[in-house]
C-alpha cells in the first residue's frame, strides 16, 4: 500500500493543479479539446479520490479509533464529487439529454465540478503524502 500511496499522492496533486491552471486559462483561448483530454484524467482522479477516501475511512475504523473531521470530510467530499462529475460528464460524452440544454447551467454545474476537483484532488495527494512511511535512518 505504501508503493501506491508514494505514487498516487504527487499524481493527484499534479492532477489538481493541471485543472486549476486550465480553470483559470481556459478563458484565454480555445480550450475545447483540452478540457476533452482532461477530462479523460479527471475521470480517473475522481475514481482513485474516493477509493483513497474510503481507504483512509478503512484504516481509521482499523485501528478502533472513531474516524475523525478529516476523514469524513474526504470522504463525503469525494462522494459528492464522484457524483455531481459522472453524472455531468457521462451526459456530456455520450448522452446529449434534454434535461439540461440551458449551456449557462451546465457551464455553472463544471465550474463547481472543477473548483471541488481541484480542492479533492490536492487534499487526498497530501494526505497520500503524509501517511507514506519513511525508512528510518
Amino acid at each position: 500500500m505504501v508503493t501506491f500511496k508514494r505514487w498516487f499522492g504527487p499524481v493527484h496533486i499534479a492532477l489538481g493543479l493541471a485543472v486549476a491552471v486550465q480553470f483559470v486559462l481556459s478563458p484565454t483561448y480555445s480550450s475545447g479539446r483540452v478540457w476533452e483530454v482532461l477530462s479523460f484524467a479527471m475521470a480517473f482522479g475522481v475514481v482513485a479520490a474516493l477509493a483513497f477516501s474510503l481507504l483512509r475511512m478503512w484504516e481509521s475504523r482499523r485501528s478502533g479509533e472513531p474516524p475523525g473531521l478529516g476523514a469524513t470530510t474526504m470522504l463525503a467530499s469525494s462522494g459528492a464529487l464522484f457524483l455531481l462529475f459522472w453524472r455531468l460528464w457521462l451526459d456530456w460524452q455520450f448522452f446529449d439529454s434534454v434535461e439540461m440544454s440551458d449551456d449557462s447551467v451546465r457551464l455553472a454545474m463544471w465550474y463547481g465540478i472543477d473548483v471541488l476537483f481541484v480542492l479533492v484532488n490536492i487534499t487526498v495527494g497530501l494526505y497520500l503524502l503524509r501517511t507514506v512511511k519513511q525508512p528510518d535512518g
